[in-house]
């Protein structure tokens, strides 16, 4: 190969490089904005769909047997769903799911803490079956997903904190349980 070849083949590949890199430069901030928008729309949809559910909640924040309130709560919930489906960098996901445990929780208190059991209380909507699924779907805990507590490493928790090596009440509670050395 000639010298002259030898350039040509260095200045193409620098000009490769330097179209990656432009590429990139572009990509990259663009995929971040684009996460925070979803992102930020996502928590809205969540927050929608709680304040939609609970707008004509009672004094012992019970929601209302509103159709209309279900339905549109789903909506966001669904909303939610798509708008988290759509993110595509590792930290908005997680961002995502802290704010989604979040919320699942909320709504697990309103619907499943305070026992919203009853068939009257469905019919007196009435509440449209697939809203009711959707939302007492998302309130509960996903089967597939694991729960960070089983993950724990305990003694690495003891060891950090002086607080639990001085919590005697604590102590004497966990005393009671195999697992914290306790009887069986």
């Amino acid at each position: 190969m000639s010298t002259a070849d030898q350039i040509a083949v260095i200045a193409a590949a620098i000009a490769l490089g330097s179209a990656v890199v432009s590429v990139l430069a572009i990509y990259v901030p663009w995929r971040n904005t684009h996460d925070s928008e979803v992102f930020k729309e996502a928590v809205l949809a969540l927050e929608r769909a709680y304040r939609s559910l609970m707008s004509e909640a009672s004094s012992n924040d019970r929601p209302e047997a509103d159709r209309l309130n279900w339905l549109t709560s789903a909506r966001h919930i669904e909303s939610y769903k798509s708008l988290r489906n759509s993110l595509k960098t590792r930290l908005y996901s997680r961002l995502c799911q802290q704010h989604e445990e979040h919320w699942r929780h909320e709504f697990y208190l309103r619907l499943l803490k305070d026992r919203i059991y009853q068939v009257a209380y469905f019919e007196k909507g009435p509440i449209e079956p697939r809203s009711a699924i959707v939302i007492y779907g998302f309130a509960a805990w996903p089967n597939k997903k694991q729960d960070p507590i089983d993950l724990l490493d305990l003694e690495a928790l003891f060891q950090e904190s002086e607080l639990l090596k001085g919590n005697y009440g604590l102590q004497q509670y966990l005393a009671k349980f195999p697992q914290f050395g306790g009887e069986a």
